[in-house]
C-alpha cells in the first residue's frame, strides 16, 4: 500500500482495528479473563487485519503466490540487511536510557521517566507517518530527479520543524496538566520535569527522521548503520556517566543531546550526496513564532490549559502568517492541497492575498 501511495487504506483499517481492540479488550477484562483474554483479543484483531489487508491486496494489486527465487532473495537480503541493523540500533538509541535507569536508580525513577516518555512515543507518530507517506515519492525522485528530491527534502524538513517547535513550546507550558491527566499528582513534579526536557528532542529528532529516509532513498542505508552506532554509543556512554548522579533528569537531557549527535553524521552525508540545508531559512520563522507563542502562554500561566493551549496555537499560526511563511513558493503549494473550505477560513496565508 505504501509503495502504491495508498496509505489511506491501512490507516483506516488501523483506526477501525484499534477501536475494536479497545472494545474487545474492555469486554474481556470486565468478564474476568485478565491478561490472557487481552492476549487472545490481540491475536484475534491481528488475524482480522491480515484477512482484510490480504483481500484488499488481491482486489487492488495482485494475487499473492508462493515461489522461490534465490537470486532475487539474495538481492533483497543485501539491500535490506543494513536496514534491519539500523532498526535494531534505533531501538537501542531510543530505549537504552529506560533500561539503564532501573539498575542505576531504581524502579521509582523508571516510573517517573516512563510516564513522561508515553507522550514522546505518542508524538513520534507524526514524523513516522509523514516519512512513510513521502518515502515512495523520494525513492522515485532519487532515480532521475535529484534536484526535485533535494527540494522535497528541504520542504519536508521545513514542515516538520513548523510542527515540532509549537508542540515543544506548548508541552513545556502544559506539562503539569498532561502528567496529572495521565498519571495523577503522585508523579509531580518529577514526571513533569522529565517531560519538559524530553519534549525538546522534537525540533532535531523530526529532522533526523526525514533525513534518514532521504539517505535511504539515495542508497546510503549502510552509512546509516555507522551513524546509529555513533548516536547509540554517545547515548549509552553519556547515560552511564550521568544517570548515577543525576537520575531521570540526566536521561532526559542525554536524549535531546543524542539527537544532535545523530544529526551530525546524518547531515554530513546528506550534504555530501544530496543537498545542504538552509538552516536559517528553515528555523528562523518557526523559532520567532514559537517564541511569541511561549511568551503568550507564560502570560497565561495562571489560567486553565483549555485557554492556554488554543490561544498559544492561534498566536503561533498568526505570527507564522505575518512573517510570510505560507507565502513561500514550496509551502504555498502544500497549502493549496488543503480542502477549499479550510483555505477560505484562512485566506491571509494564501499566496497573492
Amino acid at each position: 500500500f505504501s509503495a502504491n501511495e495508498k496509505m489511506e487504506y491501512p490507516a483506516a483499517i488501523t483506526s477501525v482495528t484499534t477501536i475494536l481492540r479497545v472494545t474487545l479488550g474492555t469486554m474481556v477484562l470486565l468478564l474476568g479473563y485478565g491478561f490472557v483474554g487481552l492476549a487472545a483479543t490481540s491475536l484475534l484483531v491481528n488475524l482480522a487485519t491480515v484477512v482484510i489487508l490480504g483481500s484488499l491486496v488481491t482486489r487492488m494489486f495482485f494475487r499473492p503466490k508462493l515461489e522461490l527465487d534465490l537470486a532475487f532473495g539474495r538481492t533483497m537480503m543485501h539491500a535490506s540487511f543494513p536496514l534491519m541493523l539500523n532498526s535494531l540500533l534505533a531501538k537501542v538509541f531510543f530505549q537504552v536510557d529506560v533500561l539503564l535507569l532501573k539498575p542505576l536508580r531504581g524502579d521509582v525513577e523508571v516510573g517517573y521517566y516512563g510516564t513522561a516518555y508515553q507522550y514522546i512515543r505518542g508524538l513520534d507518530i507524526i514524523p513516522s507517518y509523514f516519512t512513510l507517506a513521502i518515502f515512495p515519492l523520494m525513492s522515485r525522485l532519487a532515480e532521475s530527479q535529484r534536484d526535485s528530491l533535494a527540494r522535497a527534502y528541504v520542504l519536508s524538513v521545513k514542515l516538520l520543524v513548523m510542527v515540532a517547535l509549537p508542540i515543544a513550546v506548548g508541552t513545556t507550558f502544559i506539562a503539569r496538566e498532561l502528567i496529572l491527566l495521565l498519571a495523577g499528582a503522585d508523579y509531580l513534579p518529577h514526571s513533569m520535569i522529565a517531560l519538559q526536557v524530553l519534549i525538546w528532542y522534537m525540533p532535531i529528532g523530526f529532522v533526523n527522521s526525514v533525513t534518514q529516509y532521504a539517505l535511504i532513498a539515495i542508497n546510503q542505508q549502510r552509512f546509516l548503520t555507522r551513524a546509529y552506532l555513533i548516536g547509540a554509543g554517545f547515548n549509552v556512554l553519556s547515560n552511564l556517566i550521568f544517570i548515577p548522579r543525576y537520575g531521570y533528569a540526566a536521561a532526559a537531557v542525554v536524549t535531546v543531546l543524542s539527537e544532535i549527535a545523530l544529526l551530525i553524521p546524518f547531515y554530513y552525508r546528506v550534504r555530501k550526496h544530496l543537498t545542504a540545508l538552509p538552516w536559517l531559512e528553515v528555523y528562523w520563522r518557526p523559532c520567532a513564532a514559537a517564541a511569541v507563542m511561549g511568551g503568550t502562554m507564560w502570560l497565561l500561566r495562571g489560567t486553565t490549559v483549555l485557554l492556554k493551549a488554543p490561544v498559544g496555537a492561534i498566536v503561533y499560526l498568526a505570527v507564522l502568517a505575518a512573517l510570510g511563511t505560507f507565502r513561500e513558493p514550496d509551502v504555498a503549494l502544500v497549502m493549496e492541497l488543503l480542502p477549499e473550505r479550510w483555505r477560505k477560513r484562512i485566506p491571509f496565508v494564501m499566496p497573492g492575498s
